[in-house]
């Protein structure tokens, strides 16, 4: 609908991201996006701590997976070292707040090692959108990492807060 596009448009330059695709939540958008980016032939390697849709999103795709542990870098280079080779494309997903714990994302060292080894960045703010960056803008914006992550999903039914709203 119009009003969708209108949406996804004030969105974009809020977000200072070329396009954004609304869906009906943050769940449904990782459910959806993650099978629909990767294929038989990749590798997705995900945070042992991302959230349950992410993990969800990830099951559901048809790509291999792996795990680092816990915001570790080192563990994560080492996946990427003995794997990359390995696969077509390759995509890091986090999330960039942490729902249990609070926790920030080392977001800019895992840009670097995505660019290190040409793959892709997927990061979920669904709780650092409305919190961190300027103006709320999220995680990307608080590390200053516009144009160098993939994929970023949001939500609009946390600190964004607008489900509901009549």
């Amino acid at each position: 609908m119009d009003i969708h596009e209108e949406l996804e448009k004030v969105l974009a330059k809020f977000k200072r991201e070329e396009a954004v695709m609304v869906y009906q939540s943050g769940f449904n958008c990782n459910a959806g996006t993650i099978q629909a980016i990767t294929e038989k032939g990749d590798l997705i390697i995900s945070d042992e701590l991302n959230h349950a849709s992410i993990i969800d999103g990830v099951r559901l795709s048809k790509a291999d997976r792996a795990v680092y542990k816990h915001c570790d870098m080192v563990h994560l280079e080492e996946i990427l070292k003995e794997r990359r080779d390995n696969y077509n494309t390759v995509l890091i997903i986090t999330d960039g707040v942490f729902s249990m714990d609070g926790d920030i994302a080392p977001l800019l060292e895992i840009v670097e090692l995505a660019e290190k080894y040409s793959t892709l960045t997927y990061v979920d703010d669904a709780h650092g959108s409305g919190v961190l960056g300027e103006s709320g803008r999220g995680t990307v914006d608080h590390f200053g990492l516009h144009g160098r992550v993939d994929f970023c999903i949001g939500t609009l039914s946390k600190a964004i807060g607008v489900v509901g709203v009549t």
